[in-house]
């Protein structure tokens, strides 16, 4: 004879999992980490303001590689008289209203400050006094300032994927859309800054063999320029390049193709990096095991 065992259609579930996950010592510890970082940034800002400082972000590529498009300036007000050649300033000039110069002081006289990019050809045509300059660096933060620059791109592209992604009710829907919706907008915000990979043109002079063009890279990752019929440079971020082109198309004019130009180290950081909303995905969506009694 044979038997059957029953198995009970209902069971108690544990009071913290009818609640949802139970949050880990490794969540806690990291929540209190991000809230303690935020509370010195925080704290930080409030001081560094009420000292008079000001911030900026770099958006051109004058000062080459001690300050490239990106770059964040922090600068705290500052006597003239305390100026030396070859600090940086910035300043605002009643000529050009409303745009602010961060550059290098090249010479001192009895007029003033006279300054220039440090890869500029020309000196600036203003004479500076203490009126004009707004402050001095007390911090240059490379590529931070492309996360300012972002930052409404960011903030809207959230507050509307999380009101169009509260509709669903299952968590797990719920959260995927807005990892994936997060990328999106984070790809977005990529594509019109275009903060990664971007070449700007200086100078461009003929010669009997073609152009010589003088070129910088404004983008965070390093490049490799190639001029069609002509060399090619590598360049990291605010680093100037030459490159000669000898052919030229029919209306007399050169091609220049840059593409990122990383080690295989940096190729796979990279990818690893590309991986992060697939994986956060993978990881709301994992089955957790019930257990019942």
């Amino acid at each position: 004879m044979s038997q059957t065992a029953a198995i009970p259609l209902s069971g108690t579930l544990d009071r913290p999992v009818l609640r949802g996950r139970a949050v880990s010592r490794s969540e806690t510890v990291l929540a209190w980490t991000v809230a303690v970082v935020a509370a010195v940034l925080l704290t930080a800002a409030v001081l560094f303001l009420s000292a008079g400082g000001r911030w900026f972000v770099v958006e051109t590529p004058s000062m080459g590689d001690a300050a490239p498009v990106g770059t964040l300036v922090l600068d705290l007000p500052v006597d003239v008289d305390t100026l030396a050649v070859g600090d940086v300033v910035s300043f605002a000039t009643d000529a050009n209203p409303g745009v602010v110069y961060t550059h290098r002081i090249i010479g001192i006289d009895a007029e003033g400050l006279h300054t220039r990019g440090d890869i500029n050809g020309a000196t600036d045509p203003w004479t500076l006094t203490q009126h004009d300059v707004i402050g001095a660096p007390v911090l240059l933060v490379p590529h931070l300032g492309w996360l300012f620059r972002a930052a409404p791109i960011l903030l809207v592209g959230t507050l509307l994927i999380w009101t169009l992604t509260s509709a669903f009710t299952d968590r797990v829907t719920r959260t995927c859309l807005r990892i994936a919706g997060g990328a999106l907008t984070t790809s977005y915000a990529a594509f019109v800054l275009k903060p990664f990979v971007n070449v700007t043109t200086i100078t461009n002079t003929s010669s009997p063999h073609g152009v010589e063009a003088t070129i910088v890279s404004s983008g965070i990752f390093p490049v490799r320029v190639d001029a069609h019929g002509g060399n090619s440079v590598h360049l990291v971020d605010g680093q100037v390049g030459r490159v000669v082109i000898e052919e030229l198309t029919k209306n007399g004019h050169y091609q220049l193709t840059s593409n990122i130009d990383l080690d295989p180290m940096g190729w796979a950081a990279l990818i690893l990096v590309c991986l992060v909303p697939l994986v956060l995905c993978l990881a709301v969506g994992r089955v957790e095991p019930v257990r019942t009694s």
